[in-house]
């Protein structure tokens, strides 16, 4: 009663028949030290099942000590029976903030009946005897219970930013297939801690939409103090929120903890060993789940049968990526903000790494597909891999072909940290720099110029792309008026893969054996080369053929059509792919190989075989580029049909609409 009178004014007044009636039914706890003195009580009353602690009072001398806890636990053990410990305390009190760290969670709150109309908090403690709610919240035997903290949970209800887009991912229909969002009564006093008061209580209602995870809170108590070490010696309020979230996590059984807090994360990265919870980002999850349930696109594959390989980006990797990918004046943290970004939209954004036979990093490019009409690039980053610059292509033209085979009309490129070599290989690809964009029209069309016309013309695009809409049309017309092949290529180039018929750009059929082949485009064939295939060469976006010098009327420009002999048994007989002919040059071998000798896949003893070992004998050299592999090989049965029979001894050249039928097949475009 002396310590009650020492601490009136935030106990309020009781009067002494009070006490002397919750002493005789035994609702006083007392902690004394040895001499006797009182270092603190609690007071409580017991009514509908419930325990309402009363007071809670610490000497002064005590405080700090752990008199509090020790008199909550006493009640704890002395009410195991009831359905659990309820208080109501005021906000502004000192104390509030020790209701969650002995396990109580600030359930709802009302306005005091004082002279200033204080707002009480509602704290509760429950002891988890079954009832109707706890059976409705058994867990689900299919979906994985994933814990989510304060900051993921307002950036569900609250928070409309850049960062909290890749907390709403987690609400996306295959993800909530997988797992279920669950909260712990920690996040309830996270709530309870905003200063607004419509805020609070909104975020109470929103709260209630969630199971909320029971745990064991003599195993709570045990784990704050094991893993205390973890958190800073001097913790802060938001240090121990942090812990008590993760130790409920763990107590629950939860086996996943999803928060934005990278500090966090880093600090229980162990704790996957020791007790099974994995803390992650919230795209590090949906990494998770995607990589599990579509494994094979997450093994590396090697690219066209080379020794680099590409696969899509796993988190487990994401810190080695960040280093080598981000730019020389960029921030980690910036960079892994757009990588994670990324990550968290796996059905609509694909994060490609590149890497060579050590695994060493060269490329990583996202291919993003949110709009339908647009494949956008919003990252295109390499390494100062010596292949760089080759890859970049490579990987460019595969956006290219993809964008074109999904009926995606635009490609455009929005990394904001574009190199110039960078700049240069997009203008080489024929991408316009759109204001702060680069933009490229690709079709998959095979049509004479009207229609090309009519294709551009009819596409709807945002005003700030005109540009790129523009550039196609203007080499549309300038075609239609000149009506030369050399105009006709031009916008091949431009609309690639489009391919113009009716317009004077010849095609021939190439016979190429298959040793030539599996380093230009059959990845069947380059695929059993476990050495020999030169990555440089044979990624590269140009490449070089020789040939006989007898028969030739290759004329440029013009178009390729390759099929692969049969040689040794391991030829095809088939037309498996189709590039842009851009060079003719007859000459010397030694002159020839000097020349190409970086675009080649020959060496010099070929050059010599293939010139009959005739140094003065002139051979034939052309250089083609944009190779395209065909989807399904177009075979001899189907070339008879068209009126084309082999052999193919020279260069064989064909008519337009023979042509458009084989490509139309190899691409299955009818």
């Amino acid at each position: 009663m002396l310590l009650h009178r020492l601490n009136a004014k935030t106990l309020g007044f009781f009067p002494k028949g009070a006490f002397e009636e919750h002493a005789k039914l035994r609702r006083i706890i007392v902690a004394f030290e040895s001499d006797g003195s009182c270092l603190g009580y609690l007071l409580f009353r017991i009514g509908r099942g419930r325990a309402s602690i009363v007071h809670l009072c610490v000497s002064n001398v005590a405080r700090g000590k752990g008199v509090a806890r020790l008199l909550v636990d006493q009640l704890k053990l002395e009410t195991k029976s009831l359905e659990g410990i309820g208080l109501y305390c005021r906000r502004d009190y000192e104390a509030d903030h020790l209701w969650s760290k002995l396990g109580f969670e600030a359930a709802s709150a009302k306005t005091g009946r004082g002279k200033d109309v204080a707002e009480l908090t509602f704290w509760w403690f429950s002891h988890g005897h079954d009832d109707l709610f706890s059976r409705m919240a058994e867990p689900d035997p299919v979906r994985q219970r994933v814990v989510i903290d304060a900051n993921v949970f307002y950036d569900l209800h609250t928070r409309e930013t850049p960062e909290s887009e890749d907390s709403k991912a987690l609400l996306a229909d295959w993800v909530q297939a997988s797992i279920e969002l669950v909260v712990t009564k920690e996040l309830l006093n996270e709530i309870a801690k905003s200063a607004d008061e419509e805020r609070r209580r909104q975020n109470r209602a929103a709260a209630t939409g969630y199971t909320k995870l029971s745990a064991d809170d003599t195993m709570f108590q045990s784990l704050c103090t094991e893993l205390r070490p973890r958190f800073p010696e001097s913790v802060t309020l938001r240090d121990e929120a942090d812990l008590r979230q993760v130790a409920y996590a763990i107590a629950g059984g939860a086996p996943f903890l999803v928060t934005r807090d990278k500090v966090l994360v880093e600090r229980c990265e162990p704790l996957y060993r020791s007790h099974g919870l994995m803390v992650l980002h919230p795209a590090e999850l949906i990494n998770h789940l995607d990589s599990v349930e579509r494994e094979g696109d997450y093994r590396p594959a090697r690219i066209e049968g080379s020794r680099l390989k590409s696969a899509l980006l796993k988190t487990e990797t994401l810190e080695a990526a960040v280093v080598d990918f981000k730019a020389a004046e960029e921030r980690d943290g910036d960079f892994r903000k757009v990588v994670l970004h990324c990550l968290s939209q796996p059905r609509v954004m694909d994060v490609q790494v590149i890497t060579d036979n050590a695994n060493s990093h060269v490329v990583l490019g996202v291919m993003d597909r949110h709009r339908p009409q647009i494949l956008t690039v919003p990252v295109l980053r390499h390494s100062k891999h010596p292949m760089a610059a080759t890859m970049l292509r490579n990987f460019l033209r595969a956006c290219l072909a993809a964008a074109a085979d999904e009926k995606r009309s635009i490609v455009i490129v929005t990394e904001p940290r574009l190199a110039d070599i960078d700049k240069n290989i997009l203008n080489e690809f024929g991408l316009a720099l759109c204001g702060n964009v680069w933009a490229k029209i690709t079709l998959r069309s095979v049509g004479n110029l009207d229609l090309i016309r009519k294709v551009v013309t009819d596409l709807r695009i945002d005003s700030n792309l005109e540009l790129a809409k523009h550039t196609a049309l203007n080499a549309i017309n300038a075609a239609a008026e000149l009506r030369n092949s050399a105009a006709c290529a031009v916008i091949e180039r431009q609309l690639w893969p489009a391919k113009v018929i009716e317009s004077d750009v010849p095609t021939f059929i190439v016979s190429i054996k298959p040793k030539w082949a599996q380093h230009f485009f059959d990845a069947e064939l380059g695929s059993q080369l476990l050495f020999g295939l030169r990555e440089d060469l044979h990624l590269g976006v140009e490449g070089v053929y020789y040939r006989s010098a007898e028969n030739n009327n290759l004329t440029v420009p013009g178009r390729i059509l390759w099929y692969v002999s049969k040689d040794t048994g391991d030829g095809s007989m088939t037309i498996k792919a189709c590039s842009q002919l851009e060079e003719v040059v007859v000459g010397k071998p030694k002159e020839l190989f000097r020349r190409f000798q970086r675009l080649g896949v020959y060496e010099w003893p070929d050059i010599y075989e293939a010139a009959g070992k005739i140094i003065s004998k002139d051979i034939v050299a052309f250089r083609f580029r944009m190779t395209e592999r065909f989807q399904k090989p177009v075979d001899m049965d189907t070339l008879e049909g068209l009126g084309i029979r082999a052999p193919f001894m020279s260069p064989r050249k064909i008519s337009d609409s023979q042509f458009a039928s084989i490509y139309t097949k190899g691409y299955a475009l009818a």
